[in-house]
């Protein structure tokens, strides 16, 4: 009996010394090294196209590149079992910081990526919407936490990626007549009809006018153009003069005025107009010159009325 105790004693201290001595020639580093690595990045098609404010929900593609880093080759042995088996890699991501004026979510929210020894790409939707007050060609930005969790022998990966985009031009403008739409002059009068216009774009804006058709006989002018700071107001002048032939008028025409908005920076950057039709109607007696006429009747009679009078004297 006492033998056996001290037969199993003696190798209970072996197998403590062989398993030391393995522990010593095996170092620490010999283990399998391999990490997640994790890129997101823009679709190839949507880096440089701007997105147009308020109208527009863009649709975005953003591209998820997923690799497992290895070291040594007993660590690239290990990655090949780990593809062989079909495992997917999770990747959440998150939006976690974004431009005040944009609104941003992400379709799915978990990019599902098998684990091979190669770089597997998987594509996300990021639904990018920006208000009015979006400036135009300024600097947009999102920011998407990507996270994938430790997964066996492979180890987790966490980072943040800053994507970059701009918003469009965004050509919008507001006409305001404060007169209305319709005058009635004398045909020896000039309508005079302001124009209001609202800058409701996202730059300075330049707006140009032109008159469509003049009516034959009618003079009619307005203004050439006016340049608008975000969010403000400047007024325009047409000016109608209807004809002044001698004689009795019932003259009534429409006048269309086009306003085609542009970025005051890039005046080939444009809208689409608007357009405004006024109505003048020229009613009354014309006696074109009857003014001349009567001061020199007037110069007569007095020229009469002085020689009857030394006539009688």
């Amino acid at each position: 009996m006492g033998k056996l105790i001290k037969l199993a004693k003696s190798t209970i201290i072996l197998l403590i010394l062989l398993i030391s001595l393995f522990a010593v020639s095996f170092p620490v580093n010999a283990w399998p090294t391999l990490n997640s690595n994790i890129d997101v990045v823009w679709g190839e098609q949507d880096v440089v196209k701007p997105v147009v404010p308020r109208d527009e929900i863009r649709t975005l593609n953003l591209t998820v590149k997923y690799k497992v880093d290895c070291g040594r080759d007993f660590a690239y042995g290990a990655l090949v079992k780990y593809s062989s088996i079909g495992i997917n890699a999770m990747v959440t991501l998150k939006v976690v910081d974004k431009s005040p004026w944009c609104s941003v979510d992400l379709s799915p929210e978990v990019a599902l990526c098998l684990i091979t020894t190669g770089e597997v790409r998987e594509n996300v939707n990021l639904n990018l919407q920006l208000r009015d007050d979006a400036p135009a060609f300024g600097d947009g930005y999102i920011t998407i936490n990507a996270r994938v969790p430790v997964m066996g022998l492979i180890g987790g990966f966490e980072k943040e990626f800053t994507l970059d985009f701009s918003p469009e031009y965004l050509p919008r403008i507001n006409v305001n007549l404060p007169e209305g739409t319709a005058k009635n002059i004398s045909p020896m009068d000039s309508a005079v009809l302001p124009i209001e216009v609202n800058n409701l774009g996202n730059a300075r804006t330049t707006v140009f006018f032109k008159i469509e058709d003049v009516p034959e006989g009618w003079t009619v002018a307005v203004t050439d153009d006016i340049t608008l700071d975000d969010s403000t107001a400047k007024l325009a002048y047409l000016t109608v003069k209807p004809p002044k032939n001698f004689g009795y008028h019932y003259d009534e025409k429409s006048i269309m005025i086009k306003l085609t908005p542009a970025r005051a920076e890039d005046l080939t950057n444009i809208g689409d107009p608007l357009y405004v039709t006024f109505i003048v109607q020229s009613r009354g007696f014309s006696t074109p010159g009857f003014e001349s006429i009567a001061f020199i009747g007037a110069l007569a009679i007095v020229m009469v009325t002085f020689l009857i009078i030394r006539k009688r004297k």
